[in-house]
């Protein structure tokens, strides 16, 4: 039995990787997390660990390349599934049939939810884009929703792994207290 103990939490320490991926599985909500464009690898990684961490079912990365730098995962790679698509169109015709779709953008001329104000509808997958590029007008247009995180300060944006922590965190209340 091969054991892996990447920051796990301490009743998980002694058991296998496939023991510890259907603890896991045992306690997700019906949602999924997404990155699009992806070139930095702790970003990913930072989305990975927060979909793990909130007990989301699945991560899609979209773009970038398929190989990345796990290290920033901190092993929660090994436990949440994580499926790469090469183009947006081909995670869209993947995904439109299981979730509803929420993209996650700020300062853009589209009509947005304050992600405190949005109903969580099950299931869904929360889409992410890079700090540079964002999310695509065309993949915007075909969204359910486009939730934001209304700034309080000067600054125009989050970084992508801490928007994820703020959404993934949200979602995770709404399912716990609608039990």
């Amino acid at each position: 039995m091969e054991t892996k103990s990447f920051n796990v939490l301490d009743f998980l320490k002694d058991l296998s990787v496939d023991e510890i991926k259907d603890y896991c599985s045992r306690n997700t909500v019906p949602s999924a997390m997404a990155m699009f464009h992806i070139t930095g690898d702790f970003n990913l990684g930072t989305v990975i660990r927060n979909a793990n961490f909130f007990g989301f079912e699945k991560v899609y990365y979209v773009g970038g390349s398929k190989q990345f730098d796990r290290r920033s995962t901190v092993g929660t790679h090994l436990y949440t599934p994580v499926e790469f698509y090469r183009t947006e169109e081909e995670f869209f015709d993947v995904v439109k049939s299981k979730y509803k779709i929420i993209a996650v953008e700020n300062n853009i001329n589209f009509n947005m939810i304050p992600y405190y104000e949005y109903d969580v509808f099950s299931p869904s997958v929360y889409v992410f884009g890079e700090e540079k590029r964002g999310i695509s007008d065309e993949f915007l247009k075909r969204c359910d929703n486009i939730l934001t995180i209304p700034s309080n300060g000067s600054v125009r944006s989050l970084n992508v792994g801490t928007a994820s922590g703020i959404i993934s965190s949200y979602v995770r209340m709404k399912y716990n207290t609608t039990k």
